[in-house]
């Protein structure tokens, strides 16, 4: 089997990199076998399997420790989510949850390729001043002038920072500062890879995505999705992953709510 990180190519071999990838175990197993044994229950075959995922694929895909921590984070969310009647559907496990569609590299190509009521997670990197930051939220939107204000008014910014306010720098590409492909850049990022950032922002939530009871399509490769409620799960990952990052979440009316490690991430 031939490595993606073999290919004499400085861009990634989208067609290569999906031989490699269906020439491997499917996740499904994986989840799977974590949902009847629990995900401490990684047997040498698992570690294994995303060992090889990691070095075929390389920045492809999410590393093997995130998946993992991806995983018991979205299982305890869901364990912890209130349904009021209760829905095979709402309730099926992770394994059922997995999504397969084309690559892509961007949240409006990815948007496409989902089902219909499923959302895409769209990341960007931030720069404020001398501060990296990670922006993510749902949906194909743009970040707001007035989402920057907020998030220098919490970091305690002066407003003329935004005036050296640069989205997906050069300076930072997501190979370099994150090891991720673009169109893979998320919030679940290896600890090792969240030294770097002074805060990880959560963009709003429309009410009106909790009516229609959306779900959001979370990357694990540029081709699998997982299909999830969002916010409390990325609370969640980012106390556990990267507690030394802030967390800031932006309402919809614009006021600002900081979390830190010490807060409830439910």
């Amino acid at each position: 089997m031939r490595s993606v990180a073999s290919v004499p190519s400085a861009s990634l071999n989208l067609q290569l990199a999906e031989e490699v990838l269906y020439d491997l175990p499917p996740l499904e197993g994986v989840f799977l076998h974590w949902h009847i044994h629990g995900a401490t229950a990684t047997i040498p075959g698992i570690t294994s399997l995303l060992a090889r995922r990691e070095q075929m694929l390389g920045m492809a895909t999410l590393s093997g420790a995130s998946i993992r921590l991806l995983y018991e984070c979205a299982a305890d969310c869901l364990r912890r989510l209130p349904l009021p009647v209760y829905s095979p559907w709402d309730s099926r496990p992770l394994h059922a949850r997995l999504l397969r569609h084309g690559p892509s590299k961007s949240a409006a190509e990815t948007q496409a390729l989902l089902p219909p009521e499923v959302l895409v997670q769209k990341t960007i990197s931030v720069t404020l001043g001398e501060r990296l930051l990670l922006c993510t939220g749902v949906g194909t939107g743009s970040l707001m002038r007035w989402h920057l204000r907020n998030i220098a008014a919490a970091l305690a910014l002066p407003f003329r920072t935004l005036k050296r306010c640069t989205i997906n720098s050069s300076a930072h590409t997501s190979v370099e500062t994150f090891a991720m492909q673009p169109g893979m850049v998320s919030p679940f990022l290896h600890p090792e890879r969240a030294a770097r950032l002074s805060a990880l922002v959560l963009l709003p939530w429309r009410e009106r995505w909790d009516a229609q009871e959306r779900e959001v399509a979370l990357s694990l490769s540029l081709w699998e999705s997982l299909a999830l409620p969002l916010r409390p799960l990325i609370r969640q990952y980012a106390r556990r992953a990267y507690p030394q990052v802030r967390l800031i979440e932006l309402s919809s009316e614009g006021p600002i709510e900081s979390f830190t490690e010490d807060d409830d991430g439910s």
